[in-house]
């Protein structure tokens, strides 16, 4: 029987990788870097970049790093 990726990831992380919302979350980090960039904020796009190489392997922390830019986002509207 030849190993499909799903059985790949079961060996790496122990258990089968959600494809379709891994690529949609580096999708919108992407989407939303070029934006940063074209409005003219680069560190904010470089971040975003950062997050969108680190989705796949690591989804948590590319939703904990997206949940801060949000409040950050927040937080400079309101104050």
């Amino acid at each position: 029987m030849i190993p499909t990726p799903r059985d790949a990831a079961k060996v790496l992380v122990g258990k089968p990788l959600k494809f379709q919302k891994n690529r949609l979350n580096v999708a919108s980090f992407v989407l939303q870097a070029a934006l940063a960039l074209r409005n003219g904020k680069p560190k904010r796009a470089f971040l975003l970049l950062g997050a969108a190489s680190v989705a796949p392997k690591h989804p948590a922390a590319s939703w904990l790093l997206q949940g801060a830019i949000t409040a950050d986002d927040i937080r400079r509207k309101l104050f």
